[in-house]
């Protein structure tokens, strides 16, 4: 498409600036030569300059940062993910068994709640991290028991009993045998703390869910097994 010759005469911001020539103009009706003129001499071209060179700038940073994200997202192990979706899911467990009380030591079932509250794993990750993620396995705990006295384990399935009632317990003692292994890669715990995190989301809207429920949407676990 043939392009017409134009007067170098400003336009817009520049208006008044120009030298006249004909010729083929960049922007604000200057030719390449004016055009560099107005943005070096002139306020309004200084702060156009200004404007765009920060605006460059912040696209560098963003390049940088996302590239930076992605180098140290390949680098990281997968321990580091399974890490990120245990706190997650722990963090779930806490949300909703806010009204309750300690699972092992009843602490907060008629009183205020005076300590840390933990997500306390009935079998440990350490002993049994196939079972981690699994919230059948995941009750409020307080610092003490969780931590002072290694889950308080001869007392937790007296409070799931009393608590949660014997389904839960039966469900909760059937999981050692139920779930021998786990296997998820590195881009599968990937996909699953974004699901964790949209769980979280939905319940601090206000939405409720069974555990049964989160097995279901987390899609760990064979959830055959536990109807």
């Amino acid at each position: 498409m043939k392009v017409n010759k134009k007067k170098c005469k400003g336009a817009g911001k520049a208006k008044g600036f120009g030298c006249g020539k004909e010729g083929y103009y960049i922007r604000y009706g200057l030719n390449s030569c004016c055009y560099s003129d107005w943005l070096l001499n002139t306020p309004e071209g200084k702060e156009l300059l200004n404007k765009s060179e920060i605006k460059a700038k912040k696209k560098i940073e963003r390049e940088i940062k996302i590239e930076r994200k992605k180098q140290k997202d390949e680098v990281r192990k997968k321990s580091y993910y399974e890490k990120q979706l245990e706190i997650e899911v722990n963090t779930i467990v806490r949300l909703i068994d806010e009204d309750n009380g300690c699972i092992s030591c009843s602490h907060g079932w008629d009183g205020n709640w005076t300590r840390r509250k933990n997500a306390g794993h009935r079998l440990s990750v350490g002993a049994s991290p196939h079972l981690r993620y699994n919230f059948f396995n995941i009750y409020l705990q307080c610092s003490i028991c969780n931590t002072h006295k290694s889950s308080n384990e001869r007392e937790y399935d007296k409070g799931l009993f009393t608590h949660h009632g014997v389904d839960i317990l039966e469900k909760a003692k059937s999981l050692s045998a139920s779930f021998k292994s786990l296997h998820l890669s590195k881009e599968d715990l990937k996909e699953k703390i974004v699901i964790a995190k949209g769980i979280k989301k939905e319940i601090l809207s206000g939405k409720d869910y069974t555990r049964n429920e989160l097995n279901l949407l987390l899609k760990i676990y064979n959830h055959e097994i536990l109807p």
